[in-house]
């Protein structure tokens, strides 16, 4: 290609560029402060939660004298393909919660029939505000809930302005909020992953709304690295060497800024951006169906007790009923938030037999694994902290040829994660890209928080020059 043709494409790819940057840094400037101011309250006031604990502090114990269902019987009532059951106390009696393809069914622990809604005169509180249910608001938005939809909020005259959220389907309490929690949300996790309920009510809408608005964001961060790049490559070819040639203040702001902060900026967008994947383009870590059906080993409804549970102590909040290579396990939740195992004729089960029942589970979901191996989950390792695991979590490990970790919650016999190449990588992408929760970091949060605040802090000064430029320049265009 002669030199003045192949000189005429570079200024030509270069305008095109400038296009681009300028007018979707202008329709994305906005968006790029917001997160980052958003960020920096994320990093202090998590979305506000009910860990499972105090949701056992808080509810009633089963009254185990009036279950006259049988866990297999509650099963066959609920119809076909109930993959998870347990037993609570809903309002002022006992009742199953199955979960099946179609949905959460609740069938009454005393006449083995299904159960609607609870009514308000049914939910047992001296707390106030059970009127009527609703399906959504900005506090139980997330997917995880639907299958407790609706809700009552119960209000306590506490000070604090507490909320709390009962399930009018399963009669549990799912959700805690109070006054401080939300007004920092509104201005933290909300803005900052765009929880507003109109949209996010919508798995799908919200899911790829905020997938194409990162990935524009994402875009826009390369072309502005690119340019400001070159211009500081002109720049210092100039008579007096400099960063920059630009002489309009916020430009000249916005260019040097840039030149700071791009890395971290296209870091954080970029595992933004992957916060949203949603398997696009990794793992998802979810053990497929055949490796979900080898671990169980039967069918749930097959491994169920066929009597009432009776052994189990007094004071039992919650029971789950789940089946691991063909056993049944009963897990009995107790007020202080502990588990006892029991199998399926209730005799008592050792942490140490639960935990071998999981290691033969797995070898079993993962042929053509030769051996098994199997221990507690570092609690400060960068995955765990990312996802919250409980410390009952084991990291199950296969010997043969890239075969993956499993993680799976004792509890409850639940797999929290396949870790296989993809999930790993994953993880460091974005979890430690994102949060910073790098080994070394993840045991000193006032650190690790100081060292993503700073980064934090230049991208949002960066966005505001991109926010006046914005302004400036639709001035000056219409």
């Amino acid at each position: 290609m002669p030199v003045s043709r192949s000189k005429a494409w570079k200024n030509q790819a270069a305008r095109k560029l400038v296009w681009f940057h300028r007018w979707l840094g202008v329709a994305t400037c906005l968006v790029f402060a917001l997160w980052f101011a958003s960020g920096a309250v994320l990093l202090f006031k998590p979305f506000p939660s009910l860990p499972h604990a105090e949701q056992l502090r808080l509810e009633a114990p089963i009254d185990l004298d009036t279950v006259m269902v049988s866990p297999r019987a509650a099963a066959v009532a609920a119809g076909p393909g109930v993959t998870a059951l347990r037993l609570v106390q809903r309002g002022a009696a006992p009742a199953y919660i199955a979960t099946t393809a179609s949905g959460t069914i609740v069938i009454d622990g005393q006449s083995g029939e299904r159960l609607g809604d609870l009514e308000p005169s049914n939910v047992a509180t001296t707390l106030s505000g059970t009127a009527a249910a609703f399906a959504y608001d900005q506090w139980v938005v997330h997917n995880r809930f639907d299958p407790y939809r609706p809700f009552y909020r119960l209000d306590a005259a506490d000070g604090a302005g507490t909320s709390l959220y009962l399930s009018a389907r399963t009669g549990e309490l799912v959700q805690r909020t109070n006054r401080a929690d939300r007004g920092w949300n509104w201005v933290g996790a909300v803005l900052h992953w765009a929880y507003f309920t109109p949209l996010r009510s919508s798995f799908t809408a919200w899911d790829r709304t905020v997938w194409i608005i990162s990935f524009v964001a994402l875009l826009v961060a390369i072309a502005g690295t690119i340019l400001g790049v070159i211009r500081m490559l002109a720049a210092r070819r100039q008579r007096t060497p400099s960063l920059t040639f630009f002489r309009p203040p916020w430009l000249r702001w916005h260019h040097l800024l840039g030149l700071f902060a791009s890395g971290f900026v296209l870091t954080w967008m970029l595992s933004g951006w992957l916060s949203m994947d949603h398997g696009r383009l990794f793992s998802r870590g979810q053990p497929t169906v055949d490796q979900s059906a080898r671990y169980a080993g039967v069918p749930l409804v097959a491994a169920l007790p066929a009597n009432v549970p009776t052994a189990v102590p007094a004071g039992t909040k919650q029971l789950d009923f789940t089946v691991i290579g063909g056993h049944g396990l009963v897990g009995a939740w107790q007020a202080d938030g502990t588990i006892l195992h029991y199998d399926a004729n209730y005799a008592h089960v050792t942490p140490a037999a639960v935990r071998a029942l999981i290691g033969n589970a797995v070898l079993r979901a993962f042929p053509p694994a030769s051996g098994v191996s199997v221990a507690p989950i570092d609690p400060t390792a960068t995955y765990a902290l990312a996802e919250g695991w409980p410390a009952s979590t084991l990291r199950v490990t296969l010997a043969g040829p890239k075969l993956p970790d499993v993680y799976v919650d004792s509890a409850d016999g639940r797999v929290w994660t396949v870790m296989d190449y993809s999930r790993a990588s994953y993880a460091w992408i974005y979890y430690a890209l994102h949060t910073f929760n790098f080994p070394g970091l993840t045991t000193r949060p006032l650190l690790r928080q100081i060292l993503v605040l700073i980064p934090i802090l230049f991208g949002f000064l960066f966005s505001v020059t991109g926010v006046v430029l914005g302004v400036q320049r639709l001035r000056k265009s219409f």
